[in-house]
Formats: structure tokens, C-alpha cells, sequence
């Protein structure tokens, strides 16, 4: 007589008690890992994921500067694994950019050279108090009035922007005046608002392209992945540019080489036409439309988005100017 088989023992989920069938939960989808083990396990599957995330990283990164709309086929096609997710990717483009762009640009007022070291005192003298008044006045003063050895001015005529009461345009006015005093601060408050301004921007770009291929048969969420590859690659061209811009003057500086400024502005330039091209590509690669409808569709597009993207701005500064 045989000996009895002992039953079959199963693997239960820690979360739901269903049998496992494999490495996940079917019916909650929790994975079957233990948690509680020693620091040294801990830090080898740490160091696994670092490395896995990091060959992501470079197939995106290479995928997103070098092949227009190569990334946006491959969310399309759900070959999602091998690359860092669309929004995910644009958010650490933009955190990186912007933080390389505020750290290399010099915001610090430029005082004309030119002139005697009294006038030039004098309008460092201005400069300085209308910092101190930007940074801790509440209250419009009407007292403040421009040196006349003063820097170029900003002419920026605001008064009349719309959905501001008679009270808000007066305090507006008074703003831009002290903001006139220091341009560079009014250049630095712009980079600021860059991050808010291309993130108001993305799903209106995505709903732009939505109304412009209407027969393309992709749905929004679609459209929003090309908006997010192109942004991500726009901040990282951006980031290119600064960079390739402070090196150079740093460079020129240090070793008085003409030739450096020379060859940045080279590549600068070729940098700024393969932003467009690769805006271009990828609208053809993407929604597969003829040359001459591609270039119709881009053209309009690219007007109404920097028509879009400017009125987001100047909304953001005011906003900005009338709440500092």
C-alpha cells in the first residue's frame, strides 16, 4: 500500500489570502516579496533598480534629443518598459533645466562702463533702492522717478490689461515703474515663471494639436504624450544652450581665445535650427501627413502656440508684480 501524498500547500497572498499563481497577486495585485530581511539585500535590489533606471534614462534621453517623435510611437505602440514615462520625464527635465539656467545666468544689473564712477554710483545708487523697494514695499510709491543717467528702460505699457479694477492698474503702473529701474529683474522674474507658464501650457498645446489632426484617430492622452516629449526636449535644448553660452564666456575669459565665442555661436546656431526641425519631424513622423499639410498645420500651430505661451507669460508676471 502506497503512502499517503501529503495535500498540496499553497503560497497565499500576504494582502488578500488568494492562492498565488506566480510572482503577483491576480486578484489585488500585490507582489509575492518579503519586505522584512537584512540591510545588505536591501541595498543590492536598491543598487538594481539605480542601474535599471538608469539605462532607461540614457535610451530616453538619446531617444528624446536625437529621434523627432520617436518616443511619442513608442508610448502609442504600449512599449512603455524601456522608457522613462512621458510626464515623468518632463518633470525631471524641468526641475534639472530650470535649475541649471537660474544657477549659469547672470542676473546681476550691468552698469555702462562708459561712464564717470559718479554717474555710475549714482545709477547703481537707483538700482539698489528700487531692489530694496521691490522687496519689502507693500504699498505703490509715487516718489520713485528714474535717474536720467539711468540704463535702457523696459517699455512695457500694462496699464490697460484686462480683468484688473481701477485700483489693481494703478498698483500695476507703480510696479512696472520700480520694475523699469531694474530690467534685469524683470528678465529674472521671467525665468521664474518659465516652469508654471510651459506647464499651463501643455494641455493646451495638446488640445491645439487635437483640433488640428482631427481625423488622425489618437486619442487626447496621445496628443498630451507628443506635447510632453516636445516640451521635455525643448527644456533640454534650452538647457544646451545656456550652458554652451556660460562655458564659452567663461573660457573667453579665462584664456582670451576669440575663436571660443566663435565656435559657441556656431553650435548655438545649430542647436536653434534643430529645435525646429525636430518640432517638424516630429509632426510628420507622428500623425503621417503629407509635406505640404505638415508644413501648413506647423506653421499655424507655432503661431498660435507662441501667441498662447506669450499671453501666459505676461498673465504670470502680472500676477506675480501685483501680489510681490
Amino acid at each position: 500500500m502506497e503512502a499517503s501524498q501529503p495535500p498540496a500547500t499553497h503560497i497565499l497572498c500576504k494582502n488578500c489570502d488568494t492562492p498565488l499563481q506566480g510572482e503577483y497577486c491576480h486578484r489585488c495585485g500585490q507582489q509575492d516579496k518579503r519586505y522584512l530581511r537584512s540591510i545588505f539585500a536591501v541595498v543590492g535590489d536598491l543598487m538594481g533598480e539605480l542601474g535599471h533606471w538608469d539605462s532607461r534614462f540614457y535610451r530616453t534621453l538619446s531617444g528624446l534629443f536625437m529621434r523627432p517623435g520617436f518616443l511619442s510611437l513608442e508610448f502609442v505602440r504600449g512599449r512603455h518598459a524601456s522608457y522613462v514615462p512621458p510626464l515623468r520625464m518632463y518633470f525631471f527635465m524641468s526641475l534639472i533645466s530650470f535649475m541649471v539656467m537660474r544657477a549659469l545666468v547672470d542676473f546681476t544689473p550691468q552698469v555702462n562702463q562708459d561712464l564717470s564712477p559718479e554717474q555710475q554710483a549714482e545709477i547703481q545708487q537707483q538700482i539698489d533702492k528700487a531692489d530694496a523697494v521691490l522687496a519689502t514695499q507693500k504699498e505703490p510709491s509715487a516718489d520713485i522717478t528714474p535717474s536720467d543717467e539711468e540704463p535702457a528702460t523696459l517699455n512695457l505699457d500694462l496699464k490697460e490689461f484686462p480683468l484688473l479694477d481701477a485700483e489693481d492698474e494703478d498698483l500695476l503702473e507703480q510696479k512696472l515703474k520700480l520694475m523699469q529701474q531694474n530690467p534685469d529683474a524683470f528678465i529674472e522674474r521671467l525665468v521664474g515663471n518659465a516652469p508654471q507658464a510651459m506647464l499651463l501650457m501643455l494641455p493646451f498645446w495638446a488640445l491645439l494639436l487635437k483640433l488640428c489632426y482631427p481625423f488622425s484617430k489618437h486619442y487626447y492622452i496621445e496628443h498630451l504624450a507628443v506635447a510632453l516629449h516636445t516640451h521635455a526636449f525643448l527644456l533640454l535644448s534650452f538647457m544646451m544652450l545656456t550652458i554652451t553660452d556660460s562655458s564659452a564666456a567663461w573660457l573667453s575669459t579665462q584664456f582670451d581665445y576669440p575663436w571660443i565665442d566663435e565656435l559657441a555661436s556656431y553650435a548655438e546656431n545649430i542647436l536653434l535650427m534643430w529645435m525646429v526641425a525636430y518640432l517638424l519631424f516630429t509632426q510628420k513622423l507622428f500623425y503621417q501627413q503629407s509635406w505640404p499639410m505638415t508644413l501648413f498645420k506647423f506653421v499655424i500651430c507655432s503661431f498660435i502656440y507662441i501667441f498662447l505661451i506669450a499671453a501666459a507669460f505676461l498673465a504670470l508676471v502680472v500676477l506675480g508684480l501685483l501680489s510681490s
